[in-house]
């Protein structure tokens, strides 16, 4: 059985990445990215309120990207587990994971973000662009891939828990999602399958200014800068600021995953890290724009079919 499978599936890699190289008319569906469709989906994460783990306005979130979703033909997974908190105690969170089969199960390309918003005591914290911002630009990606054959799996992950309960993310507090999904992905053997990651996050300040991520593979940053190029949007890098962020794409580094990729503007509010708006209530909808998402979301577009084109010509080298 494995013998004859071999071939068919060696045929057909070869098929599609004559489809998907041969140039960008072909992935047509991919490349109209709607930044005003993926705001009034900001619009709607923000008028939930709050959203910290394990709060009403959490599970209201979830329920509107497990929606979303739906509608776009994904199907939904929710990976439920209990973190294990910095005071002792636990919370029950869950990760939302849309998943569309490609043509090829050996591996998947993980598009990934966090839903949830810091808690501060006190105050209303909205997180339009530190919560909803990256939630909307997958949504979006998520109607676009929709219309498209893929190569490989896709899963478009929203991680619970990304804020830390202290001040800080450290070894014991944050990235609650993104650890507990490594673990079940270890767990079950499937964590060598993933192909490639790309996190967004903070990707909707009007004065965008994306930062390269150190810890991100060099050959993404420069598939990214490339494709910036392309698309006459390089002024959104900033070419003077490098900076080793930690997000949830950080334990997926930890453990292993080489092709990763972290798209974020760091600088909220000001050109200096972190930004002043950052974890502040002038997180809110004046702080951000349709203009934003849609530059970076044309950005992701491309640098995914880049990555996905990448991918397929290693799994179908001799």
């Amino acid at each position: 059985m494995q013998a004859a499978s071999r071939p068919r599936t060696w045929i057909w890699s070869v098929v599609l990445l004559s489809t998907l190289c041969c140039g960008r008319t072909q992935s047509t569906p991919l490349q109209v990215f709607d930044g005003a469709r993926a705001f009034q989906d900001l619009l709607e994460l923000v008028e939930i309120g709050p959203r910290p783990a394990g709060s009403e306005g959490a599970a209201r979130a979830r329920s509107l990207i497990a929606q979303r979703l739906r509608q776009a033909g994904w199907r939904v997974e929710r990976h439920e587990f209990k973190a294990a908190l910095p005071d002792g105690g636990e919370l029950d969170m869950t990760n939302v994971i849309g998943i569309r089969e490609g043509a090829r199960r050996d591996q998947r390309i993980l598009l990934v973000t966090h839903y949830d918003t810091k808690r501060l005591e006190g105050e209303r914290f909205l997180g339009a662009n530190d919560g909803a911002s990256g939630v909307a630009l997958l949504l979006e990606l998520a109607r676009q891939l929709a219309a498209r054959p893929l190569a490989f799996t896709v899963w478009l992950v929203f991680f619970d828990g990304e804020e830390a309960f202290g001040p800080r993310i450290s070894d014991w507090d944050g990235l609650y999602g993104s650890r507990a999904l490594v673990d079940r992905m270890v767990e079950e053997g499937t964590f060598d399958e993933i192909g490639a990651l790309v996190l967004v996050d903070m990707v909707a300040d009007r004065d965008l200014n994306l930062v390269v991520d150190r810890s991100s593979s060099p050959a993404l940053r420069a598939i990214l800068r490339q494709e910036a190029e392309a698309l006459g949007l390089e002024e959104l890098i900033d070419p003077q600021v490098a900076v080793r962020v930690v997000d949830d794409h950080t334990p997926f580094l930890v453990s292993g995953v080489e092709e990763v990729l972290a798209v974020i503007d760091f600088q909220f509010g000001a050109r200096r890290t972190p930004g002043p708006y950052w974890h502040t209530v002038r997180d809110n909808t004046s702080a951000v724009a349709a203009e934003s998402l849609n530059s970076v979301g044309r950005l992701v577009v491309q640098t995914f079919l880049r990555i996905e084109r990448r991918l397929l010509q290693r799994a179908s080298a001799p």
